[in-house]
Formats: C-alpha cells, sequence, structure tokens
C-alpha cells in the first residue's frame, strides 16, 4: 500500500519515513554485526580473491604456480574478478557511502570513534583497495594489464600459456611492478579488518562452536590411529595424513574439475528453482492448477537419479551439458515449489484482513504481505537444493559424460584405486557444496535482515 492510499498527514508520513530509515540502516549493520564473524569471513574471502587475482594476471604465477594454475580455467577467471570487486565494495562500503551523502559521512564518524581507526588510515585503505579493484577489473575482465602496457609487452602475451618463447624477463618486471600494489591490497584489507580489537568476538565463537571443532578433531584422530592400529589397508580407508598430502598435491586439477562441476549444478539449479517459484506462485493463485501439478511434482520427485541419469544422456546426448543441468532441475524443482505454495499460503489471517481493510489490490498483497513472508520457507529450499544440486551434478557424470568433471574424476580414480586421489576429489566437491551453501545464506542475509530471525540473533 502507498502512503497516499493510507492518507497520511504530512507529519505522519515523515515520521514513518524516518522510522523507516531508521529500521533499514539498522537492518543493513545486522549483516556484519559486530558480535557475529561476517566480518571476519568478508575479510578473509577479500584476501582470498585479492591473491587469487593477483595470480591470474601474469601467465608466471597463474601457469608456474600450483596456487594460480588451479584458478586457470577461462569460465572461472571473471567470478573470481567479481567475487574480488563484490568484497572489496562490501568491506568499503562505510566509505563510499560517506562519498554519497551527509549521513553517510556522520555514520562513518561515529564508527571510527568507536573502533579506534584513523580516518586517514581508512580513507587510504579503501583508496588502495579500490585502485586494486580497478587494476584487476580491467586485468581480467577487459583483457588490459597495466604493468604489461608499462614494459611494453602486448596484451595477448597475458592471455597465453608459458612457452620456452614466453619473454620471461618481460613477464618477471611486469609482476615486480604490480606485487607492492598486491601486498598493499592485503594489509589495507587487515586494516579495515582490525582482527586484533575482535579477540572477544572469537572467544564467544569458540565457546559456541568449541563442541564441534573438538569433536570433528576427535574423529580425525581416530581415525588417524585406529588405521594404525587395526592395520586397515590403504585401498580401504586411506588415512587423513595420507589423504592430506595428496590433495595439497593434486588439488589444482580438482579445483578446475569442481568447477565444471559445478557450473552443470548452478544452472540446474537457476532453472529447477526459478521454476519452482514460478509455478509455486501460479499453485498458489490458482488452486485447481495445484492439485493438477502437484501429483505430477510428486511423481517426478519419487523417481531415482540412477534412474534418470542414462535417460537424459539418451535424450540430450551424454557429453551435453543439458543432461546433467536437466537432472539437477528435476531434483531441485519440487522442494522448492512446495516451499514456495507453503509460504505463500501461509499468511497471517489478521495482516491479510487488515490489508483488505486498507482496499489493497491483490498485487500490492502479493508484493507487501505474501511475498515477504514467503521468503523464509523459499531460501529454507534453497539452500537444501545447494545440496542436492551438487548431489545430482556429481552423480550424473557416474553415468557418462565429460571427462572434465569432479564426478569422473572420482569414478575413475576409484576404479583404479587411487583412493586417496578419490578422497581428495570428494572433498573438493564438499567445498564447492559449501561455498554454495553460504553465497545462498548470504544472499538470504542481506535480502531478509529485517526479519525477525537475523534481528534477535
Amino acid at each position: 500500500m502507498s502512503e497516499e492510499s493510507l492518507k497520511l498527514t504530512p507529519g505522519q508520513a515523515s515520521d514513518a519515513e524516518a522510522a523507516s530509515e531508521a529500521v533499514y540502516t539498522e537492518a543493513v549493520d545486522v549483516v556484519f554485526d559486530d558480535r557475529t564473524l561476517g566480518l571476519d569471513m568478508l575479510a578473509a574471502a577479500s584476501i582470498f580473491f585479492v591473491m587469487v587475482c593477483a595470480h591470474l594476471q601474469n601467465p608466471l604465477l597463474t601457469f608456474g604456480t600450483p596456487f594460480g594454475n588451479a584458478f586457470r580455467n577461462a569460465t572461472l577467471q571473471p567470478v573470481m574478478a567479481a567475487g574480488l570487486l563484490i568484497c572489496l565494495l562490501t568491506l568499503t562500503r562505510p566509505y563510499w557511502l560517506a562519498l554519497l551523502d551527509s549521513e553517510g559521512r556522520a555514520r562513518l564518524s561515529e564508527k571510527s570513534r568507536k573502533e579506534g581507526l584513523p580516518g586517514v588510515l581508512g580513507w587510504t585503505a579503501s583508496g588502495v583497495l579500490a585502485l586494486y579493484g580497478l587494476y584487476s577489473a580491467a586485468a581480467i575482465l577487459l583483457g588490459f594489464n597495466l604493468s604489461g602496457a608499462l614494459v611494453g609487452l602486448p596484451q595477448s602475451i597475458f592471455a597465453e600459456r608459458l612457452n620456452d618463447a614466453a619473454p620471461v624477463e618481460a613477464l618477471q618486471n611486469a609482476l615486480n611492478l604490480i606485487t607492492p600494489l598486491v601486498w598493499l591490497a592485503v594489509a589495507a584489507v587487515i586494516v579495515l579488518w582490525q582482527p586484533w580489537r575482535r579477540l572477544p568476538v572469537y572467544r564467544r565463537a569458540l565457546r559456541k562452536q568449541g563442541a564441534a571443532l573438538l569433536i570433528g578433531a576427535v574423529v580425525i584422530l581416530a581415525w588417524e590411529l585406529l588405521i594404525n592400529i587395526f592395520q586397515i589397508q590403504q585401498f580401504l580407508l586411506p588415512k587423513p595424513s595420507v589423504i592430506a598430502n595428496v590433495f595439497a598435491e593434486v588439488y589444482p586439477r580438482l579445483v578446475s574439475a569442481g568447477w565444471n562441476t559445478f557450473q552443470n549444478g548452478f544452472w540446474g539449479f537457476v532453472v529447477g528453482c526459478g521454476a519452482g517459484v514460478l509455478t509455486g506462485i501460479a499453485a498458489s493463485r490458482f488452486v485447481s492448477f495445484s492439485r493438477a501439478l502437484l501429483p505430477v511434482a510428486i511423481a517426478v520427485n519419487a523417481i531415482p537419479i540412477i534412474a534418470l541419469a542414462p535417460l537424459m544422456n539418451n535424450w540430450f546426448g551424454a557429453l551435453n551439458p543439458a543432461s546433467k543441468i536437466g537432472i539437477v532441475a528435476l531434483l531441485t524443482y519440487f522442494p522448492t515449489m512446495v516451499s514456495t505454495v507453503r509460504g505463500l499460503t501461509s499468511v497471517e489471517v489478521t495482516s491479510l484482513e487488515l490489508m483488505k481493510t486498507y482496499a489493497a489490490t491483490e498485487l500490492t498483497i502479493f508484493r507487501k504481505l505474501r511475498m515477504p513472508s514467503a521468503l523464509p520457507f523459499i531460501f529454507s529450499a534453497l539452500k537444501v537444493c545447494t545440496t542436492l544440486a551438487m548431489i545430482g551434478a556429481i552423480v550424473s557424470e557416474y553415468f557418462g559424460g565429460s571427462t572434465a568433471g569432479i564426478g569422473f574424476r572420482i569414478r575413475d580414480d576409484a576404479g583404479l584405486f587411487k583412493y586417496p586421489e578419490a578422497w581428495s576429489a570428494i572433498l573438493i566437491s564438499a567445498l564447492y557444496g559449501i561455498l554454495f551453501y553460504l553465497v545462498v545464506s548470504a544472499i538470504e542475509r542481506v535480502l531478509m535482515s529485517w526479519h525477525v530471525s537475523f534481528r534477535e540473533s
């Protein structure tokens, strides 16, 4: 409903506007509350992306080091650059907000006073990060490497693999030019992060998660010791120390393989969850449509993935990513559709009656009441579907497809009795699934920071 439909007086409208701005400003700050680890995760992600993008800007690091080689995939590199920009923009949010309005400057001044961070130091750190973000975006997304141009190298050199004819000396000179900026960017993140001031937060987090960390350490230690005690053969179950050593050797190629599989899972997630939300909206509006669709959806969801994979390969082709995307879409469609219907139809009766009392249209009720009420249900389904997407994408590769996926690596290594390599691939798959879940959770926290579940936490 608009303020005009409520017929507010000028004074009431002013008070409502001021209250709304205060509530939403506070809600945004909940995402990076000093009582949570949100800022620490953001800073850690920023440092990670800074180092990754530094390795992607020069072939000496991209193809000459294991860490750079892990991110050589051409479709993965723009994602790393986008992740860098998002993290840096979020980390420096108080500073660029201060440039836009006086209220932002006042909040920044209060934040600096409370944290004891000199204003000049904070602005300098933000400027360094802005400079590094622009440089990295130009090098990775636009194909213009400034340090290479300064030493007279053609830009095409930075997109080629190293070979005997590569101008190694000139590439090293370009690398030497940008290295100080990389370390200044890392230092700038640490300045804005100030981990030394967050020791109480770490102590609270350790007390809260201490039991889980302890159980995890005990399980890994018992795993290692029991294999030695009972002389369990490596082909049955490798030691965690062996898996860790092998993982350190093979992770560069596993990261790329995992990314190939993750793309199938992601696009299947987008198609399946998108269709689930749209049909859920239609099903909640038209009862007859819901009654006709629900039995079909239940029947499709009951089909085992093992039965679907060969059929999809026959329909779309084993080497066609559409076969893997289709499987993931079917797996993620049903939970999203059911949760959307449940959320849209679980509106409080008193709230619905109040909206109708003010003569709100059905579209207004949907935008202002039904959809916000359904978001918790939808995001719960989306978080569940992140794991289903990875499971579907990996298992579908067991029945044929590209040899570049992580599912093929697991099947091939296990078939050749390379069990430490297979466990390493499983670990990479788990990491992709966890990161996918965390990204969806972060989006949920940003879009639903007004929700009582986040404001009370």
